[in-house]
């Protein structure tokens, strides 16, 4: 097989993890699939069990938290690529993992290949004229980590990466947010280009799992209520 482990995060969402699987499955092959559900429900665990019958779902009797519930998965992963995808993503087109493993192999400034589109993303127009344009091994890719100093090293948008990445800047649980991942992984002198032919948009952005924040009264409320 390619050497690739897909490791997906899942919860409170089936029905776009159905179509995250469905068409991620189409465009490509994983030696291994692991799943974890930090939110524990039983719609989600199944529709994982029914598309993935092979693949091993973690479901603990503990929340640990986005960063921590991915080291908890990566630490059982065998090969030495991972895969990493989220269970609100759309793959339009088939996706060579061994094309993608020739370029990190052979550029040690890479620490990942992200598969998002350039058009899922809404660049201010001076932002727009920044971005770098590159070919690697006969793929196209373009660099947005001339746009910010601290993003574009790290991401857990869909991407393909050594497991030694996780292994040497990791536990991600250490950092409090994915920015901190990317501004270290950036002090590595490491940056993440985007695949151009990636095929891959959001599906979730209006759907989040976030637990629901209860909103506050307005002040005037509160003072007639005093």
């Amino acid at each position: 097989m390619n050497g690739v482990t897909l490791c997906i995060t899942i919860g409170r969402r089936p029905d776009l993890l159905r179509q995250t699987l469905s068409a991620l499955l189409q465009h490509a092959q994983f030696d291994a699939i692991i799943a974890i559900n930090d939110f524990r429900d039983d719609e989600t665990n199944q529709a994982f069990k029914n598309m993935c019958p092979d693949g091993h779902l973690i479901s603990l009797d503990r929340h640990l938290g986005h960063h921590g519930a991915v080291d908890h998965m990566y630490g059982l992963v065998s090969t030495p690529w991972v895969f990493h995808c989220e269970d609100d993503w759309l793959f339009e087109k088939p996706i060579d993992l061994q094309k993608l493993i020739g370029v990190l192999k052979s550029d040690p400034s890479l620490s990942a290949i992200c598969l998002r589109q350039r058009s899922d993303f809404y660049l201010k127009p001076e932002d727009d004229r920044k971005v770098r344009f590159e070919s690697h091994g006969g793929l196209n890719f373009f660099r947005l980590d001339p746009v910010h100093d601290q993003w574009h090293g790290y991401s857990f948008n869909p991407h393909l990466a050594s497991l030694d990445l996780w292994r040497s800047v990791g536990p991600f649980s250490k950092f409090k947010k994915e920015r901190h991942i990317s501004r270290t992984i950036r002090k590595m002198g490491l940056t993440m280009p985007y695949w151009a032919d990636g095929g891959c948009t959001h599906l979730g952005a209006n759907d989040s799992v976030s637990y629901p924040v209860v909103p506050k009264k307005p002040f005037w409320k509160r003072w007639l209520r005093l």
